[in-house]
């Protein structure tokens, strides 16, 4: 089967939309598809270039021109989605007879990209929502005009309706379509998980802690975005209020638009327990993972949260580092069931403290259950079967249109 995959977020660029991405297409080309990558060009770069064809890892991808993001502007995110929506759009119109458009989000333009697509080259249109991108874009202040939240909400249910197939991440989020009027029978859940050739064997590393310093701490750590979703002054009051206790550090790796003010809460309070990185690659951060305590997962209190299962779960499990979880619902229930860690109340300073005193004095235990984690993850979500039951899904998607198309030729000859 051809499928077309599109998707702004794409390797050599870092974090779990692109992981999700990359695993997902390599995948499904493992299991006999024929896929064609529709992405941009990385953040990062600065090329001025329109388009370029490239292979990774016997992947082709198109990649082409969007406007740069600078992460401090509602309207040049704005302009980088929509300029990535009709660079691929035209990119698309060199795909050959695909029988599969899949669009996956976020952000919400992409899917207008598949749709656009599906129609030009009559081919089976797949959304992917990763991300219910309105109700969270409403909810965190990033688009306060009224009007324009109105508009992309009429276009998110278009998308909704106009798709053949929707894959949603999270049994939360597919109960959610389903009250805005989506038939159960289109929506499918493929959450997110792990590659088995990602996992690395855990091993107690040092060498960290010797180089920052901190030999004798518990060092608690947080790795990712930096958002406005994320509710992480929580962390920061907990710091202030532990600055008298030497037993305890506190690490933040990663970018986002809260850093800046994050960090002078940290230097206006002279916190001497709190350090923060810049973003680091995958194989990077495989250091700090093994010399952390215990992982940081944290999003601010609110029902939208609890349908929500943060990928930095599965992160953490991956490389065997337990997890403390601010966060409700289905993420909460991986971590309880998988025994994975322990569960504070979000935006509760007091009890994030309570739970991280608790589990400071579980030492030997979070020792004990850390090589267990990868392979409690890979029961039960693993990127290769996750990958088999969307193939199965989409061949059962394309079989019924034959199936269909059959049954008229049939009747037309008759």
């Amino acid at each position: 089967m051809k499928i077309v995959y599109i998707t702004q977020h794409f390797p050599p660029e870092i974090g779990a939309a692109q992981g999700r991405a990359y695993d997902m297409s390599k995948n499904l080309s493992i299991l006999g598809h024929d896929l064609l990558v529709l992405t941009s060009f990385p953040n990062s770069s600065s090329t001025n270039k329109l388009f370029k064809k490239e292979t990774i890892n016997d992947l082709k991808v198109y990649r082409s021109f969007r406007i740069k993001d600078t992460k401090t502007s509602s309207i040049r995110r704005l302009a980088n989605y929509l300029s990535f929506m009709i660079s691929s759009t035209f990119s698309g119109l060199l795909a050959k007879k695909p029988d599969i458009i899949y669009a996956t989000s976020p952000q919400l333009f992409q899917g207008v990209t598949g749709y656009l697509l599906s129609r030009i080259h009559r081919a089976k249109f797949v959304f992917e929502v990763r991300d219910l991108w309105v109700d969270f874009a409403e909810l965190l202040g990033q688009f306060n005009n009224k009007k324009l939240l109105n508009l992309a909400r009429k276009l998110e249910t278009f998308l909704y309706k106009k798709a053949d197939l929707i894959v949603v991440v999270t049994n939360g989020y597919k109960s959610r379509l389903i009250e805005q009027g989506i038939p159960e029978q289109k929506i499918i859940v493929i959450p997110n998980g792990v590659d088995p050739s990602s996992i690395k064997p855990y091993k107690k590393d040092p060498a960290i802690k010797k180089e920052y310093g901190i030999e004798d701490k518990f060092l608690v750590l947080y790795t990712g975005n930096i958002g406005a979703a994320q509710g992480l002054q929580t962390v920061i009051a907990a710091a202030e209020q532990l600055k008298d206790d030497p037993s305890v550090f506190f690490l933040f790796i990663g970018e986002g638009v809260e850093k800046a003010a994050l960090k002078q809460q940290a230097e206006v309070s002279q916190l001497k327990n709190i350090l923060f990185l810049d973003s680091k690659k995958k194989d990077e951060l495989t250091a700090f993972y093994h010399a952390a305590d215990i992982g940081i997962v944290s999003l601010k209190k609110h029902p939208l949260f609890e349908i929500t299962i943060p990928s930095k779960v599965f992160d953490y499990m991956a490389v065997s580092l337990p997890v403390l979880i601010g966060v409700d619902g289905e993420a909460r229930e991986i971590v309880e069931k998988n025994q994975a860690g322990f569960y504070f109340e979000p935006e509760n300073t007091a009890d994030f403290l309570r739970v991280l005193i608790y589990a400071q004095s579980q030492q030997d235990k979070l020792q004990q259950i850390r090589p267990e984690l990868p392979n409690k993850l890979l029961m039960s979500f693993n990127r290769k079967t996750m990958a088999e039951e969307l193939s199965e899904a989409l061949n059962n998607l394309t079989d019924a249109t034959k199936q269909k198309l059959h049954k008229k030729t049939t009747k037309s000859h008759e």
